[in-house]
């Protein structure tokens, strides 16, 4: 199952590349790059998540960075119960 819709996962990027494939050719060089590498990032993003389903999700991933950073700026780097 996994492995059927990694190329799924494919054509639906491939339908958007083609979809939006007359902007791409008139729009300046940081949009354009900006459009390929976010087009990469959830492309591998949904891969990984399709082959590990457990994988913590993007929400997970940020409050496990900001709370130490908001506890320290909280409680202004002292430590607390």
């Amino acid at each position: 199952m996994t492995w059927r819709a990694i190329p799924a996962l494919m054509t639906i990027s491939l339908l958007v590349t083609i979809v939006q494939l007359r902007w791409i050719r008139h729009a300046p060089a940081k949009e354009r790059s900006a459009f390929w590498s976010l087009l990469a990032l959830c492309w591998l993003l949904a891969s990984l998540l399709m082959i590990f389903p457990r994988l913590p999700g993007l929400t997970e991933l940020v409050d496990t960075l900001m709370t130490p950073i908001g506890d320290f700026l909280i409680h202004g780097g002292t430590s607390h119960p």
